[in-house]
């Protein structure tokens, strides 16, 4: 077919200038994003493979466990269905935090300093006093059981007459028999025993009753630090109920991926590692193998839109 009359001649400098009026305008500009991405493409790959030979091999144990096509598609799925869940409780969990907000500006309202702070003096004061006493109780024991020690050292007949060391004998080689056998509860058993045969003051409330006449009695909380500490206390319970609720925290529980806890916080952090490390541009530092690195990187456009939300 015979060209156009107007062409005629013109063929190679026309295609120039074709080609160069097509190139300043939205063709041009295609082309560069065109190129520019294939750029990219060419970059990742080196990337990839530089971040592939400094690759250390980890040990996996009952703690880190490999990440495997099955284990990072369900790891993956979890962490999706977290965030829908999250995103639909959302309205409920800032509710919650609101009313954790409001319980803790009323125990700031209901909170008196100056109480707070004379109590906390008295009862520091109260627990100085109350510890010499422990430490009394205890010199004393440690005395009345040398002593019968003693006792039994120079006369150890009186170990088959005397009731009570007849039975401070028996205890300590109870004590003794129990020791050789690992039976931890059995030496409990009888150094209590022993205890209350010495007259050894361990519980709390006995304690108190011997620091009466020298430190007085325990300090009591004012009313008013009670009540603001209550509800402290609940704001806090409130706040971790709605932490939960929002999905907040790392990773997902190791039910819910056929893991332990432990197991999947450990999963998640080598994830984690790796997507920081690949969005940052930084050489990754944490060990893989080269079939996780590969599968990671072909996951790679799943696991940048779960992390978006997840951080």
């Amino acid at each position: 077919m015979r060209a156009l009359p107007i062409f005629r001649g013109h063929g190679p400098a026309l295609l120039v200038l074709m080609s160069t009026f097509a190139l300043s305008g939205t063709a041009g500009a295609q082309f560069g994003v065109l190129r520019r991405a294939a750029e990219r493409r060419v970059e990742q790959k080196v990337d990839d493979q530089a971040n592939i030979a400094m690759l250390i091999e980890p040990t996996f144990d009952n703690t880190t466990i490999e990440i495997t096509e099955e284990r990072l598609d369900k790891y993956l799925a979890a962490m999706e269905k977290r965030r829908a869940s999250a995103a639909a409780n959302r309205a409920a969990a800032e509710a919650a935090a609101k009313r954790v907000e409001l319980m803790r500006d009323s125990a700031r309202a209901i909170e008196r300093p100056a109480e707070r702070a004379a109590y906390e003096r008295s009862a520091q004061r109260y627990n100085e006093c109350r510890s010499d006493v422990k430490k009394q109780l205890d010199e004393a024991a440690e005395e009345k059981s040398r002593a019968l020690m003693m006792q039994m050292q120079t006369n150890p007949s009186a170990a088959q007459t005397d009731p009570k060391l007849k039975e401070m004998f028996a205890l300590v080689q109870e004590m003794g028999t129990a020791q050789s056998k690992g039976d931890t509860a059995g030496m409990q058993r009888a150094q209590a025993r022993l205890q209350a045969l010495l007259s050894v003051v361990t519980d709390s409330a006995s304690i108190d009753r011997s620091a009466v006449s020298k430190c007085g009695a325990r300090p009591v909380k004012p009313a008013s630090m009670v009540q603001a500490d209550a509800l402290t206390a609940r704001a806090d319970t409130l706040g971790r109920a709605a932490s939960g609720q929002g999905g907040g925290g790392n990773g997902v529980p190791g039910a819910a991926v056929g893991m332990t806890d432990l197991q999947s916080h450990m999963f998640w952090e080598r994830m984690y590692s790796w997507h920081s490390g690949m969005r940052k541009n930084v050489p990754i530092t944490v060990t893989f193998t080269r079939n996780e690195y590969n599968l990671l990187v072909s996951r790679r456009a799943a696991i940048w839109k779960t992390f978006s939300g997840a951080e």
